[in-house]
Formats: structure tokens, C-alpha cells, sequence
């Protein structure tokens, strides 16, 4: 490529227009109110095209296509008329020769319908969807149990190692993306229990993988790197039917609009994941397999926690069931690493939320039939989870609670019993009448998923929220015989 002299003569292309070109144009007060007919071939001319036009004309009922050229008197114009209820008019022919009557009418009617088909097409397009892209998996990938103890004791060595010293921090770092990475869950899961004796240690290593998740950096093959934020909206709502799906194409459309609402400079990269997370999802795996969403995001491929096929087959059945069910999810978006300031997010979340909700409930029910929805602000990852999880947890137990205190007189008159489940990653809260043995109503109270849940955490919260509510609270411990 080489530059032009300013009074070069610019070459004709050989690459020949459609003959009808349709498209909007704006003017100092933004979009005009009709789009544009350009006709390309002979007679050459461009007109305007606006819609919802009843004006009256002989053979107007017909079946099929009629249309009308008829002059306005009053504003001295031609206009085109047809049953399709389009209005062709201010036409500007650039030939010397301009067409007749008939054949001004014939080439209206030839662009009608062939606005009809750009319509249709748009419409198809739409109907069809983004185009589907490459889905990739996580590694999970097993070690043999010699090799495993052998990687958990390095992962250790190196927390204990790391305490009080920023060099080894930065070895750490690295030590723990790289388990992560690997596929083994119960690497990481197993170094941080083996130094539950050790908190600072622990503290150390546990934090290395949360910023390994919400900080990750994409290194590419040509040396340079890119260095994101993990941010999410959590999104709840409610099933009729068993199952639930976790891969919504159409998400993509949020991207544009989001960056918009939270004001994120416009060279810089925000994109959101089609994949979304729910509180199984995330358990099953203890967020580990989320340092594998920003590599996958960045190769233009969209990540797939699960195998795709076998999960859907596993969906298609679970919705045939009837299964009403409360679902807390999270929608996880990349952003630039310092293009979206907390504090600028939550100033800007309502405009956020309004813009991004529509788009959400599309791409949803595009794939998965749901009842109610809530979507909640944007918010940097572990944040999200937290503020998500506590305000899902509230809701649930204060309508049980609101539910039972109705018909019982009162609040001051219930209190609750706590059992750990592990099999639900939480408390289930018991409701009972002060003085009976019998439980009421039962709710569960889900931990917060992270890399290492905190159990403890999760029972203060709890404590906390029924001491506020005035209601009693217990723990009961399993007992195995």
C-alpha cells in the first residue's frame, strides 16, 4: 500500500453494487426519521422510504402487490404507494433522462420487495442467532497418587517458604497458577488443609489462587500480554422444570451494551462469557476451573465447565420432570485490568442493570424456559459471589421465616436449629415453634463457593442475620454410631 497524491485520480473498482441499497443517515439531530432507497443502475436515483402509510388508493385491497404513483398537489412531490404500507418519495434522479410514470413504478415495486427480503433476512438472522463457536473444556486431569502427594508437599513447601518474604511470593504465585492450570482439584484443595495449622501460611496460598481468578493475565504467542479483571452479574431465577442449562449464545449482545452503561473506554476489551455459572457448578470444582475463562475468552472460544454433549443430554431429560426450583447463577465478564474502576461501577450499576436486563431475559429464554428473574449490580468476581450468595440466602429464609411467623402470632415465637450438609455445601436451617420438637420448615443456607469455602463464615452470617430477626439459633452436630 502507498499513499495517493491529493490530486490523483481515484480508479473505478470492478466490484458492481446491488442495484437497491437501503439504509438509515443522520443528521445534526441524530438518526432521521426514513431510512433510504439508493437505486444504483439506470435511471439512478435515491428516495426516501418510510413505513405505516394508509394512504388510500384504487386497488389498495387487492391480494398481492398493488401500488400507485400519485401526485401531491400540496407539497408539489411524486410519491410511490402501496398495500405493503411503504411510502417512497423525494426522489432525486441523477440521469439526464428521468424514468416515466410506469417505469418509476415498476423499480418501487421491484424495491418493496426487495426491502421485504432484507427484512426477512434480518429476521432469519436473528431467529438463528450468533454463530457458534468453539467450546472448550478444562482439563481435569488426575495425577497418579504418588505424583499428587509429591506436587501437593512442593505447594506446600513453597506457602511456608513465602511467609514474610516478597520474593517467594511471586514463586508461589506462579507455583499455584500452575496447579491450577494442571487439572488436579485436589492439589490445591489438599495443600490448603494441610496447613490448617499454619494460617499464615494457608492465608498465603489461598489468596494466591483467589487473585489467579479474578487478575488473570492471557500470555500470547508473540510475547505481549494481556491482564484482565474477572467481574460478574449474578442472576436469579426461578424453574417450573427439572434441569437447568448453562450455555446461552446470545449473551454475546450484552458486551456492547454494557461497556456503554458502565462507560468502559472504548479501546479497551470487555467481553462476557455465554457460559453461566450456577452454585453447583462452581462447587463441583471449587472455582478452580475458572483460571481456564480468560485463555479460552481470549482465543474467541467459549468455555465449557462441563462436557457440552452430555450435559445437554443430561438437561433435555431433567426438564421433562417437574421440579420447581430457585436458581442462583452468575454471568462472569472480562475487563481490561483498570478500565473499570469499583467505584465508577457502582455509580453507573442501575444504568447497568436497565440496559442489561433485557438482553439477559433474550438470550435465557432463547435456550431455557424460566419463571421470575432478579439480576443484581455488576461487581469485581469474589465480591459478586459474596453480595450474591448472602442476598440469595436472606431472600430464602425470610420468606420461610415471614411464611411461618404469619400463622403462628409473630416472629418472637420461632427458632431455628443449624445442621452442616455437606452434600448441599451448606447449613439447612430447621424453623420450629418455641417448645415443640417438630420442625416447621426447613431452608437451606449455602456456603459462598470459593477456592476454599468458608464454612465458619457462612454460620457467623447466618447467626448474625437471625439475631437481627430475633430468633434463636442452635447448631446440631451429626453424631455417626
Amino acid at each position: 500500500m502507498k499513499s495517493l497524491p491529493r490530486n490523483a485520480r481515484i480508479r473505478g473498482e470492478p466490484f458492481l453494487p446491488n442495484r437497491f441499497i437501503f439504509g438509515d443517515a443522520v443528521d445534526e439531530q441524530g438518526l432521521e426519521g426514513a431510512e433510504y432507497v439508493v437505486h444504483t443502475e439506470s435511471p439512478a436515483f435515491v428516495c426516501r422510504l418510510i413505513g405505516n402509510d394508509d394512504t388510500d388508493f384504487a386497488d389498495r385491497e387487492r391480494d398481492g402487490l398493488a401500488s400507485a404513483v400519485l401526485y401531491d398537489e400540496a407539497e408539489n412531490i411524486t410519491v410511490y404507494v402501496c398495500n405493503l404500507r411503504l411510502r417512497l418519495f423525494d426522489f432525486n434522479f441523477y440521469d439526464e433522462i428521468e424514468p416515466s410514470v410506469g417505469e418509476l413504478q415498476q423499480i418501487c415495486d421491484e424495491a418493496v420487495q426487495a426491502y421485504q427480503r432484507l427484512h426477512q433476512a434480518y429476521v432469519d438472522r436473528d431467529a438463528a442467532g450468533p454463530e457458534p463457536r468453539e467450546m472448550r473444556t478444562g482439563p481435569t486431569k488426575p495425577l497418579p497418587p504418588a505424583e499428587r502427594q509429591q506436587a501437593i508437599e512442593k505447594l506446600v513447601d513453597k506457602a511456608r517458604l513465602a511467609v514474610g518474604k516478597p520474593m517467594e511470593m511471586v514463586q508461589l504465585a506462579a507455583a499455584v497458577q500452575m496447579a491450577l492450570m494442571a487439572g488436579d482439584q485436589a492439589v490445591f484443595t489438599e495443600s490448603q488443609l494441610a496447613l490448617g495449622a499454619e494460617p499464615a501460611a494457608r492465608e498465603l496460598l489461598v489468596h494466591s489462587a483467589r487473585d489467579a481468578v479474578a487478575f488473570p493475565e492471557v500470555f500470547h504467542q508473540d510475547g505481549t500480554v494481556m491482564s484482565f479483571e474477572l467481574w460478574a452479574l449474578p442472576f436469579a431465577f426461578s424453574r417450573s422444570q427439572g434441569g437447568v442449562w448453562w450455555h446461552f449464545p446470545r449473551l454475546e449482545s450484552l458486551e456492547v451494551v454494557l461497556a456503554d452503561a458502565l462507560e468502559v473506554p472504548e479501546k479497551s476489551i470487555l467481553w462476557i462469557s455465554p457460559t453461566l455459572f450456577t452454585i453447583d457448578m462452581l462447587n463441583e470444582r471449587a472455582c478452580q476451573d475458572l483460571v481456564q475463562l480468560a485463555p479460552v475468552m481470549d482465543a474467541g472460544c467459549d468455555f465449557a465447565p462441563l462436557d457440552p454433549e452430555s450435559s445437554r443430554a443430561t438437561y433435555e431429560a431433567a426438564r421433562k420432570t417437574s421440579e420447581p426450583q430457585l436458581v442462583m447463577s452468575w454471568i462472569p465478564f472480562l475487563v481490561e485490568r483498570g478500565a473499570l474502576p469499583p467505584d465508577k461501577a457502582r455509580r453507573l450499576a442501575r444504568r447497568a442493570l436497565d440496559s442489561a436486563m433485557p438482553l439477559v431475559q433474550q438470550a435465557i429464554s432463547a435456550e431455557m424456559e424460566y419463571g421470575e428473574a432478579e439480576l443484581f449490580a455488576p461487581l469485581p468476581w469474589w465480591e459478586a459471589l459474596s453480595s450474591g450468595m448472602r442476598a440469595w440466602n436472606r431472600k430464602r429464609l425470610g420468606i420461610s421465616v415471614a411464611l411461618l411467623a404469619t400463622g403462628q402470632g409473630g416472629m418472637d415465637k420461632l427458632e431455628a436449629v443449624a445442621e452442616y450438609q455437606p452434600e448441599i455445601q451448606g447449613y439447612e436451617v430447621g424453623l420450629r415453634i418455641k417448645g415443640r420438637d417438630e420442625i416447621a420448615a426447613r431452608v437451606p443456607w449455602l456456603v459462598v463457593p470459593d477456592v476454599a469455602p468458608d464454612r465458619d463464615a457462612s454460620w457467623r452470617d447466618l447467626a448474625d442475620c437471625l439475631r437481627e430477626a430475633g430468633i434463636p439459633l442452635s447448631q446440631s452436630v451429626a453424631r455417626l454410631h
